[in-house]
């Protein structure tokens, strides 16, 4: 190669490796390197694009919202949510379209798109009318409210659901003051539907995590309550019986001055009755079945104990003096062998 042919071929590797640089740094994104803020230069408008896409609908929609075109208004409000869900719009549309489905009686519907704001849209500006909106919704399905099949015919109520919507409400806002409002909610659908055990955990939830609750005393009373209403008889359900009485006694150390403390003061003395019934069985078991004197007094004691001017504790106290006085007891069986053999 002669040195002019060199030259030249010098000069023109020079100016595309020149005219490649340019390129290269006006378009830093070809570079796998990359730039952190160029980068992010590009996808910031692309967001702020879709950002103005969905407040576009969004306004369409909030227009026919306010000419009571509810259907028209709903289509954009769940094309937003759909095409662009984590956009601040779809926050916005998702909370308009569950306001329709309420108005329509649609509460399971209107509940899941306000669901979808939580889930989506955490940082939506109204977040405390997302939460009284989901509380309405389970309280119409509580009062009974239901939906048309085929816009004609009433549905069933829907009180599952209604305890589940209440649920969302705690998971969602447990330090709101709709927390404990759900959770007595829950609980009297449960006493409604018979359901104890769903009831019980409800308040046993309420008293533990929102002592200071102005419901706090009605949980108490309710959980007693609820324990007494298991009770069938002094021979069964001590567990329950025992629960009752604690939290009647709760009750009434705790809340002194509550209207209710005559009626709570009759039921602790009926469970006690009950129960000091069942310690007296233990103890006539014992002594009449058993020859097992030493068991016997510990359950009549403990009859006089828990109830000491009850009928149960008045046996018990005869018993205890036989016991001491070495007379032996006649049982129904020996009782029938004298009547037959005198026959």
């Amino acid at each position: 190669m002669t040195p002019r042919a060199f030259l030249i071929l010098l000069v023109t590797t020079g100016l595309c490796i020149s005219s490649l640089q340019a390129k290269l740094s006006l378009n830093p994104l070809n570079w796998f390197s990359g730039s952190g803020d160029s980068a992010s230069a590009e996808i910031v408008p692309a967001k702020q694009i879709m950002e103005n896409e969905a407040t576009f609908l969004l306004e369409k929609g909030r227009e026919k919202f306010e000419r009571g075109q509810y259907y028209t208004a709903n289509r954009l409000f769940k094309k937003i949510a759909k095409k662009y869900p984590l956009t601040q719009a779809a926050g916005k549309a998702r909370f308009l379209s569950a306001r329709i489905y309420m108005q329509r009686g649609k509460f399971v519907h209107a509940h899941d798109r306000l669901q979808e704001i939580v889930f989506n849209n955490p940082d939506y500006p109204n977040f405390e009318k997302v939460i009284s909106a989901q509380f309405q919704c389970a309280t119409a399905l509580m009062e009974g409210a239901r939906s048309r099949i085929l816009f004609i015919f009433p549905g069933f109520r829907q009180y599952g659901e209604a305890m589940k919507q209440f649920e969302f409400v705690v998971a969602n806002a447990p330090y709101s003051d709709y927390a404990p409002l759900a959770l007595m909610n829950i609980a009297l659908i449960a006493e409604k539907e018979n359901e104890p055990e769903l009831a019980i955990d409800a308040l046993d939830r309420l008293i533990n995590y929102y002592p200071q609750s102005i419901l706090a005393a009605d949980a108490y009373y309710h959980l007693a309550k609820t324990f007494s209403d298991l009770v069938k008889s002094h021979e069964y359900d001590q567990g329950s019986t025992r629960q009752a009485i604690s939290y009647y006694e709760d009750f009434l150390a705790l809340f002194p001055e509550n209207p209710n403390v005559g009626e709570v003061e009759a039921n602790l003395a009926q469970m006690e009755n009950l129960l000091a019934g069942s310690r007296l069985e233990l103890g006539n078991f014992f002594y009449l079945y058993r020859n097992n004197n030493t068991a016997a007094l510990t359950f009549y004691n403990e009859a006089i104990t828990i109830a000491p001017e009850s009928e149960a504790a008045d046996e018990a106290r005869e018993r205890i003096k036989n016991i001491e006085a070495g007379v032996r007891p006649v049982t129904r069986s020996k009782l029938l062998r004298k009547l037959l053999l005198a026959d």
